[in-house]
């Protein structure tokens, strides 16, 4: 599920509700000026700027973008994700798909082991999921596994058992999950956090003190933790018992948490940094330097217009605002850090959801319209008319510099182009989250960016029975499309309804207007190689990283 309130699902509010909050926790810091100039220290060390604390290193329970980024590089599921976003074996050696696409049955490699020296089984895998599910353990995302594990949302609701989870473990290399529908994204979904292994005689005896410290927990991935506080960083060391430790480069990784951009920008410049995530007021400075890399993520920011608002209950108004503003003028003079303004809900770069040979976007139908002030006004002015009065709407945003400006920016081109009286109240995060859940709002700017590479991941949000959907839409059509395509084998039948679900959220209903889709800018510096950034999930992997002399 895309994320919202944890998915920046809202960046805000809304759902997959995991991993963006993710991705707010993270990276949105700048660095002042440039100079060249190469690392400090020993050459086999990366030294990464995490930008934000470590809350949580439980992998059932996690749900931010900076313990996610940890944890994929000191642990490893069944599957991890490649330098080109490709789910290619890890824990699992091989596996095989029923003909009818719900049972996926695993055969582990010989001679994994935690770094306690047990062997990882697939009994390891089993007792985390569970503990992902169940009620009194599980996480803000544990409908990223309860959701597709047949048994799993009973399980999860308190209303069957264990033994009702369609999860078996013939022997200890042997697991075997039988989902509820198909799911062609499912082995992607096993990289996620929320799908690794844990040792329940380790997890058992630690108790309330797991994951709290670097003994406190067990590695079987890339690197171990030597050092762990939650509010400075960890030290990652090369696992020499990992089991492609010959594809390993980087000895030493020294996670950092640097949150001031002038303590970051100093220690970039000292080679005492060699990555940090920038904000677009310092990208001009970089303009041109081989160590500047925008990234533009699978994230689309959107409006969401509550429909149990009067003005919002109008669909000329709603229509009125996904066109009543210049997309690319936010993205470009705005943000000015990569984004691109929206060219739909479904974010560039999405796979389609069906046949391979193109995105969403490049094979879906154009359903925003272009911007054009001169409609956009008569919508609204047509919509005033029907409501009987003009309204004053209140426009909800994040109390962060970057979301503080494009709120001033809507609040700017609503007034000049609709006509429209729209004040813009600034709150902080954890009181928008909260006002926003509890529907209490006009609208407000949030976005969602994927957990996963499909488009399911942002559709099934908008249904009537989600948990994340507070705007008060609801779609008979729309909860039919999205149900069939869980369902469906065919992949051009399933791309074609999950585009025409798009159509009606955007086109017929105008829901959400979508605003920009997400970069990140990030400094690297020239002699890092390798260093792999997904565009979704867990974002960043040292695995493939080399350090080039100079």
């Amino acid at each position: 599920m895309a994320s919202s309130v944890t998915r920046i699902r809202s960046i805000l509010g809304h759902a997959a509700a995991s991993f963006a909050v993710l991705c707010l926790l993270v990276l949105l810091v700048g660095c002042g000026a440039f100079q060249e100039q190469g690392g400090g220290g020993d050459p086999n060390t990366l030294r990464f700027n995490l930008q934000a604390d470590i809350p949580d290193l439980d992998s059932t329970t996690t749900a931010d973008a900076v313990s996610a980024l940890v944890l994929n590089n000191v642990m490893e599921g069944l599957y991890r994700l490649d330098e080109d976003e490709q789910p290619q074996p890890a824990m699992a050696q091989s596996v095989e798909i029923s003909d009818d696409k719900l049972t996926y049955t695993f055969k582990l490699r010989d001679g994994v082991r935690w770094s306690n020296g047990d062997p990882v089984t697939a009994q390891d895998f089993e007792y985390a999921w569970l503990r992902a599910m169940y009620p009194e353990t599980a996480g803000q995302i544990s409908s990223l596994v309860s959701g597709y594990i047949r048994g799993g949302s009973e399980f999860s609701a308190g209303e069957a058992s264990a033994e009702d989870v369609a999860i078996e473990t013939p022997d200890d290399r042997t697991l075997e999950v039988t989902l509820e529908h198909p799911t062609p994204f499912f082995l992607g979904l096993t990289a996620l956090p929320v799908y690794l292994p844990q040792n329940q005689e380790f997890v058992e005896r630690q108790g309330d003190k797991y994951a709290q410290s670097a003994d406190a927990l067990l590695y079987n991935g890339p690197y171990t933790l030597t050092d762990f506080e939650a509010t400075e960083g960890a030290t990652f060391v090369k696992n020499e018992d990992y089991w492609d430790k010959v594809n390993v480069d980087i000895e030493r990784v020294e996670g950092k948490v640097v949150k001031d951009v002038d303590t970051a920008a100093n220690l970039y410049d000292a080679g005492e940094l060699d990555v940090t995530e920038i904000s677009a007021e310092y990208v001009d400075e970089y303009e041109g330097s081989p160590a500047l890399e925008p990234m533009l993520m699978l994230a689309t920011s959107y409006l969401d217009m509550n429909e149990d608002s009067p003005a919002f209950r109008n669909e000329n108004i709603r229509k009125a605002m996904q066109i009543g503003f210049d997309r690319d003028a936010l993205a470009e003079k705005i943000l000015n850090d990569g984004s691109v303004g929206a060219e739909g809900y479904i974010p560039p770069g999405m796979d389609s959801g069906g046949p391979r040979e193109q995105t969403f976007r490049e094979a879906a139908p154009e359903v925003l319209g272009e911007f054009d002030p001169k409609q956009a006004r008569q919508l609204y002015q047509r919509g005033v008319e029907e409501l009987g009065e003009e309204p004053t709407l209140t426009l909800l945003v994040w109390d962060e510099g970057r979301e503080r400006d494009v709120g001033t920016f809507l609040q700017s081109q609503f007034e000049e182009n609709l006509g429209a009286r729209v004040e813009v109240k600034v709150l902080p995060f954890d009181n928008l989250v909260e006002q926003t859940a509890a529907g209490d709002y006009d609208f407000y700017h949030g976005g969602s960016m994927a957990a996963y590479n499909d488009p399911m991941d942002f559709l099934e949000v908008w249904t009537t029975d989600s948990p994340f959907n507070q705007s008060g839409f609801s779609n008979a059509e729309y909860d039919r499309l999205v149900a069939d395509a869980k369902v469906e084998t065919d992949p051009t039948r399933r791309f074609q309804q999950l585009a025409q679900a798009e159509k009606i959220l955007i086109q017929d209903e105008a829901v959400v207007a979508p605003t920009f889709h997400q970069s990140f800018t990030r400094l690297i510096r020239p002699s890092v190689e390798g260093l792999v950034f997904h565009p979704y999930g867990v974002f960043v992997d040292f695995k493939y990283a080399s350090i080039r002399e100079e």
